[in-house]
Parts: C-alpha cells; sequence; structure tokens
C-alpha cells in the first residue's frame, strides 16, 4: 500500500522490519521502487532476492522488465527478459511478453510492438485477451489495414472475440485504419454493448466525417436509456458541427448538466468551438472563448486558427496563434503560421527567445514526409526526394497528372500553410505517393492508404479529389489534423481541415 502510494521510504521500513518474507513481500517493494522510477535500488533488491531463501518468480522478472521499459532503458529490459530462462530457470509467459508489447506502444515504437507480437508467435506463446488489448492500438492507423485484419483472424482462432473489451477495440481500431464498415459489421453482431461500444462506434463515423449515422446512433443510445458519457457528449458535438446544425447543439450546450448530470469540460468546450467555427462563426467562437468558465487550452485555440486560415481571417489568426504560442512556446508548426499571418498583414514578426540556430534547426523539422503500405512494405516518402531508383518515373507521373485529371492550377489567393510551396524541385511527399501507386498499372489496389506528419496543403488535397475521379479510387489520408476520405471527387472533411 505505501509503495503504491508513493512513499517507499515507509514501505522500505517495513519491509527491513520483517522477519520472514515470501515472494509477494519482494515483489511488492522491487514493484514500488520501478514504479518510483529507482530501477537501480529495484536490482539491488532483485540481486539479494536471488541470494535469499525465496527465489523471483516470473513476477518478479515481469515487473523489473516492465521497470526499466517504462524508464527507458531498453538494452537493460531486454537483457533481462532474455535471462529470464536461462538465469531464472522459468519460461517467459504471456505477461512476460506483453509487458514488452505494452511499453514499446506507450513510448510510442508501434513497429517495435508488432515485431515484439510476432516473435511471442513464434515462440509458440498463445495471445491472450491482454495480448490484444495491447498490439492493437499499434495498428490504428491507415498503413497497418491489414495487421488488423491478421490480429482480429487470430483473436477468432483463440477465441477472445467473446471479450467486449477486445470487441470494442477492434471497432476503433478498424475505424481508425480506414475501415469504418467493418467497425460497424462487429457493432451490429454484438449481443451486448456497453457504453463504450456505442462511444467508439460513434467517434469512428465522426473520424470518418459521417454525421447522420453517429447522430442516429445517438438516438437510439438515448432511446435504450444509456447514460452518455464525457467522451460520448464530446463526439456527438463533432457530428452536429460536420452536419452543420449549430444552434441546434448549442441550445442544448447550455442544459448538458441538467439533462445528463455531466459537468461540461475541456473536450465539450473545444467541440463547441470547432462547432461554431466550422459554420463560420468566428466572432462567435471568440466569444465563448472568452466566457469559457476553465482557461482554454491549446486544443481550444488551435481549433480557432484552423478556422481563421480556413475562412481567411488573419487578423484573428494572429490572436490564436500567439495565445498557441504563449501555451507552447517550443511548437515550431505555431511559430511558422504566426509569421505567415503577420506577413499577410503586411506586418513583419520574428520568433521570439529563439536564436538562428533553433530557427534554422527547426525549420528542418518542418519537412513533408508520409507512409504508404505495398506488398507488405511500408514505403516512406519525402517532400522533394529524387533519392529512389524509380525517381524518375514518379515524377514522370506528377508531370503528367494535371493533364490527365485537370487539377486547375492553385491561385494566388493568400493562405497559411506548415509545408513550403511546391515548384519543379521539390514536389510534396503525398504527390510521390499517389505516382507511387499508380507507376504499376497491374498493381493499383482499389483503395490507397497514406499516413502525412503534416496538413495537406489546398493543391494535394484537390488532386486527391482528382485521382479519385479520374482513376475510380477511394483515397484516405490521415494527416497531422484531419482523417480525409476522398471518393468521387469528395472529401468527407467537407474541404475544411
Amino acid at each position: 500500500m505505501y509503495a503504491k502510494c508513493g512513499d517507499l521510504e515507509a514501505a522500505r521500513r517495513i519491509f527491513d522490519m520483517m522477519l520472514e518474507r515470501d515472494v509477494y513481500s519482494w515483489n511488492s517493494i522491487i514493484g514500488g521502487y520501478c514504479q518510483a522510477g529507482y530501477c537501480g535500488k529495484a536490482y539491488e533488491l532483485f540481486m539479494k532476492m536471488q541470494e535469499s531463501d525465496v527465489r523471483p518468480n516470473i513476477i518478479t522478472w515481469n515487473i523489473m522488465v516492465t521497470g526499466y521499459m517504462q524508464n527507458d532503458d531498453e538494452d537493460q529490459a531486454l537483457d533481462l527478459f532474455q535471462r529470464i530462462e536461462k538465469d531464472g530457470k522459468i519460461k517467459p509467459n504471456a505477461a512476460s511478453w506483453n509487458s514488452l508489447i505494452s511499453s514499446y506502444l506507450q513510448s510510442g515504437q508501434k513497429d517495435k510492438a508488432l515485431q515484439m507480437f510476432r516473435q511471442m508467435q513464434s515462440f509458440c506463446i498463445i495471445p491472450n485477451t491482454v495480448t490484444m488489448l495491447s498490439v492493437l492500438p499499434a495498428c490504428a492507423n491507415l498503413v497497418a489495414g491489414k495487421k488488423v485484419k491478421e490480429i482480429h483472424c487470430c483473436a477468432l482462432r483463440r477465441d477472445l472475440v467473446s471479450e467486449r473489451s477486445v470487441l470494442n477495440l477492434l471497432i476503433d481500431t478498424y475505424a481508425k485504419s480506414g475501415n469504418i464498415m467493418y467497425s460497424r459489421t462487429i457493432f451490429d453482431a454484438m449481443s451486448f454493448k456497453d457504453i463504450i461500444t456505442w462511444n467508439s462506434m460513434i467517434a469512428g463515423y465522426v473520424l470518418h466525417g459521417c454525421s447522420e449515422p453517429a447522430i442516429h446512433l445517438f438516438d437510439r443510445l438515448r432511446k435504450d436509456r444509456l447514460q452518455p458519457t464525457r467522451g460520448t457528449l464530446a463526439s456527438i458535438i463533432l457530428a452536429y458541427g460536420l452536419a452543420g446544425m449549430v444552434d441546434e447543439w448549442k441550445r442544448a450546450f447550455f442544459s448538458i448538466s441538467e439533462d445528463y448530470l455531466i459537468r461540461p469540460c475541456m473536450e465539450h468546450y473545444a467541440a463547441m468551438v470547432y462547432l461554431l467555427c466550422r459554420a463560420g462563426r468566428l466572432a462567435e467562437a471568440l466569444e465563448f472563448i472568452k466566457e469559457m468558465p476553465i482557461e482554454p487550452n491549446s486544443s481550444v485555440w488551435a481549433t480557432l486558427l484552423t478556422a481563421c486560415r480556413i475562412h481567411k481571417n488573419f487578423g484573428l489568426a494572429i490572436l490564436a496563434g500567439e495565445h498557441l504560442l504563449d501555451l507552447e512556446p517550443g511548437n515550431v508548426i505555431i511559430h511558422k503560421l504566426l509569421s505567415q499571418a503577420y506577413s499577410l498583414c503586411g506586418k513583419s514578426w520574428e520568433s521570439p527567445n529563439m536564436t538562428r540556430h533553433e530557427k534554422e534547426k527547426a525549420m528542418k523539422k518542418l519537412v513533408g514526409q508520409c507512409w504508404i503500405e505495398s506488398k507488405n512494405t511500408v514505403h516512406t516518402f519525402v517532400s522533394g526526394d529524387r533519392s529512389k531508383e524509380y525517381s524518375n518515373k514518379l515524377y514522370s507521373w506528377i508531370e503528367r497528372l494535371p493533364v490527365n485529371v485537370k487539377v486547375p492550377i492553385s491561385g494566388k489567393e493568400p493562405c497559411i500553410e506548415e509545408e513550403e510551396k511546391e515548384d519543379i524541385s521539390s514536389v510534396h511527399s503525398e504527390k510521390l505517393a499517389f505516382a507511387f501507386t499508380f507507376i504499376d498499372s497491374h498493381c493499383t489496389p482499389e483503395t490507397i492508404r497514406i499516413v502525412k506528419n503534416l496538413r495537406m496543403c489546398k493543391d494535394c488535397h484537390e488532386t486527391a479529389k482528382y485521382i479519385s475521379v479520374a482513376y475510380g479510387r477511394e483515397i484516405y489520408v490521415s494527416d497531422s489534423t484531419c482523417f480525409h476520405h476522398f471518393r468521387r471527387g469528395h472529401c468527407s472533411c467537407g474541404d475544411y481541415w
């Protein structure tokens, strides 16, 4: 209890006073030090435990591995993991592998999490529910659509799909990997749905820009007398924003506490700002922000800044950008956008508190990159890159593109973009990815899925719309701000992103 509450001194005093210690005593104190980040002290106790009458069990080893992983000492964690069977005379179990998978995922190393999942199966360790819940979030992106299906099949073979938590996560992961119909199939087949099930499906529809089915599900939820959660209400505000039903939900927002016994929090206020901004009611959105009973966070100001970019209100963009800069002074993209906003208002601006070296270093980070999966391999494209052996084919295809699909030449209207404008030598990464999928006409997939690190520019967005018409393809692009689904010349974002 003391260890879990962070009072290691009290925990250690009791541990040292004990005349007899069992494996639970050792695991509790070792786990406490690991949880607090003192892996060195935990390791000392771990070594003493091996010299005592009580041998470490698999839980002890797993605690140590997890502790080192959570404290960013991957090498030591892997070394311990490999020593479990040799030194501990114990075979690693599913929990051992799960600890590595979840730790890699928490540190953002999705590829290594999936690699561990594959190794786990090659060692004939049977995945369990925790494995599924650990590995599926690693596939919640557009380039991992096939992997989601593989893991789903694994769950079916292991009879793990009877677990509602696994099904809920599959609904969420399929939606994020661009397969909303799979999500709905699982949702409809579930005999019992909890509020997480409903939330996952509603959020999935909102992600895909499908406001009507999201609102319909919300109505069904209320008819079934299920109590919405904070997440439900945040998603449905966004859905009403997508549908342009501003006044309907604006009235409902102020009765959330009365109708649902939920006090609005930051995510609800941010969703309301989005609702107003998407409708072009920027002055009303700003007034709403000023009257918020809690201090607006970066997501609120970022929503307003996005709206200002789209509706060409550069004066208000400066206001939103400056508030964002106060909250995130090290965010390079905000510096770049704010500089453009000032320039479009005829004013000069210098990034505060940044040296010339920091500015040059920061600008290098704003290179557009995207990723696309083909034949079980993820390919990376960088804006302006000509290093690939087939680059000439890519650029040749792009040069023919305006003729093939009649992409309009971008106008000279003022705009704020994260990426530098294209020229002959610097084509944006998503166009290179589009070209890659079409240079071999015999292997072009019906659906193209791309992940990008920056916001799509207007020209690339228009290009994707026209490609979807000219080549009859469905295109999904997940950029830094939005999830786009291009189909028959239209985008799910409604040209608002």
